[in-house]
């Protein structure tokens, strides 16, 4: 019933799947080669770890995960969706 109700008044929906986390770790590996030297290890642990939530989904829905993860990290970034968007 509340999800039903934010809806109505909040029309936006988040991808799922891992889509979020999977689009932050690019973001933070991006942000860890342009940082130099030991700056850049936090970024580079905080994004792999990121990448745990989608492998996982992926490998309990009996997928490929290197493959699906391959794939999430080339594609473009998701755009902002919402259900506005759909009339």
């Amino acid at each position: 019933m509340s999800v039903a109700r934010n809806v109505v008044f909040n029309p936006t929906l988040v991808p799922g799947g891992g889509a979020v986390e999977m689009a932050i770790s690019v973001g933070l590996h991006a942000r860890a080669r342009a940082v130099t030297g030991v700056e850049a290890g936090p970024f580079r642990a905080v994004a792999d770890a990121l990448e745990v939530i989608p492998r996982t989904l992926v490998q309990n829905a009996g997928g490929n995960a290197i493959r699906a993860l391959t794939a999430l990290r080339v594609r473009p970034p998701f755009p902002p969706f919402s259900l506005s968007n759909l009339a």
